[in-house]
């Protein structure tokens, strides 16, 4: 999923005539297990997308093992365990690490990815064909993307301020690109 998400952001910024070798994003991350009294606690990690290479599959290649090193090293869960002993031992420096991590410094923007129903569902009888999710954009940022899976099928919801970032339309072919070159690259 990240990795289409960086192809298609390859071609976006291409289209307008940039370039960028890479181009950090948030990854929200639920830290809630079933059976859990909390409700839900989310955490998340940063990472940078490799946009430099024309590969699809080198791309693939870089974003597994970062994902796989954040997972590794437990960044969200050590983030959720930092913020939760500031909170109770400084609520204002709390605060402020929590204007830090929501600043376009620390990330370009949020990709989140939600688990929908693994088998197809209906509504009243009506087959659900696709699900898109529209996730607010962060302050200060323009551009949010959330994936929700339904039955087998990613389904990429784009969520934008348009005056900033215009040709989202470039973006989402990007998308069905990079996904069909790695789909051809699998076979």
């Amino acid at each position: 999923m990240l990795t289409v998400v960086a192809g298609g952001l390859r071609a976006w910024i291409r289209d307008h005539h940039g370039h960028l070798g890479s181009v950090r994003v948030k990854i929200p991350v639920s830290l809630h297990h079933a059976g859990d009294d909390d409700g839900n606690r989310d955490s998340f990690f940063t990472l940078a997308l490799p946009l430099g290479d024309p590969d699809a599959a080198t791309r693939l290649a870089a974003v597994r093992a970062a994902t796989a090193a954040r997972k590794s090293d437990h960044d969200a869960e050590t983030l959720d365990v930092l913020m939760r002993d500031l909170a109770r031992v400084s609520p204002q420096l709390e605060h402020l690490c929590r204007r830090l991590e929501a600043s376009p410094r620390t990330f370009a923007l949020n990709v989140s990815n939600v688990p929908g129903p693994s088998r197809p569902v209906a509504v009243l009888g009506a087959p659900v064909e696709a699900v898109y999710s529209i996730a607010e954009i962060g302050e200060h940022h323009a551009l949010r993307i959330a994936v929700v899976s339904l039955a087998g099928q990613l389904h990429f919801g784009f969520c934008c301020d348009p005056a900033i970032v215009g040709g989202i339309d470039v973006l989402a072919q990007g998308v069905e690109a990079e996904a069909a070159a790695l789909l051809a690259a699998a076979r």
